[in-house]
């Protein structure tokens, strides 16, 4: 009888439990169900703008023969167009996936907004495409340390990568400095060998 008793005991117990809690697991879990997703969209797009960027510096379509030059400018115009693409969404959706990372001592939230800010002003710049490309680069290059490497490799140069990009916008922020370190080129000229 006793077996019994705490058998019923232990049922309604839990099916309280279960009945009182389980909304709020259910309302918690897609709030972070939500936040996995803004992530992984974010993760896509500075993926996509670090690809871009790459390909953007290192294509030469001016040394190619006439037919494949303008095939070359195309791609290069294409890649153009997804860094444009990226940086519009990562600056308009910034609230999405910027609030899902904790503000606290590393002010992650803080580095976040700045890297999307920056970047999209370095893109909306008058400099030669491979400039922008490069600037775009070089504040994305750490975001993609801290917030998207393996734990392993974070462990190792979260403070390197968060002081780098910390500095970049500092000399971003500086009389509009080149982050990068090297002279601006102006659309329409040739940078100095």
């Amino acid at each position: 009888m006793k077996t019994v008793i705490i058998a019923v005991v232990t049922t309604l117990a839990t099916t309280f439990a279960v009945s009182r809690f389980a909304p709020r697991l259910e309302a918690r879990s897609v709030r972070i169900k939500a936040a996995w997703a803004a992530r992984d969209t974010f993760s896509g797009h500075v993926l996509t703008i670090l690809s871009a960027t790459a390909r953007l510096q290192y294509m030469e379509p001016a040394e190619a023969p006439e037919p494949v030059r303008s095939r070359l400018q195309g791609e290069l115009d294409r890649w153009g167009e997804q860094v444009e693409e990226s940086t519009r969404y990562l600056i308009d959706h910034v609230e999405q996936y910027v609030l899902t990372y904790p503000s606290g001592p590393l002010d992650l939230q803080q580095l976040l907004t700045g890297a999307v800010v920056a970047a999209r002003g370095a893109w909306l710049t008058e400099l030669q495409v491979v400039e922008r490309a490069r600037r775009v680069q070089a504040l994305f290059e750490p975001v993609q340390g801290i917030f998207f490497a393996k734990n392993s490799y974070r462990v190792r140069h979260l403070a390197d990568d968060r002081r780098r990009l910390q500095e970049l916008l500092r000399s971003i922020n500086d009389a509009g400095q080149d982050p990068a370190g090297q002279t601006p080129t102006p659309e329409g000229t040739t940078p100095p060998a």
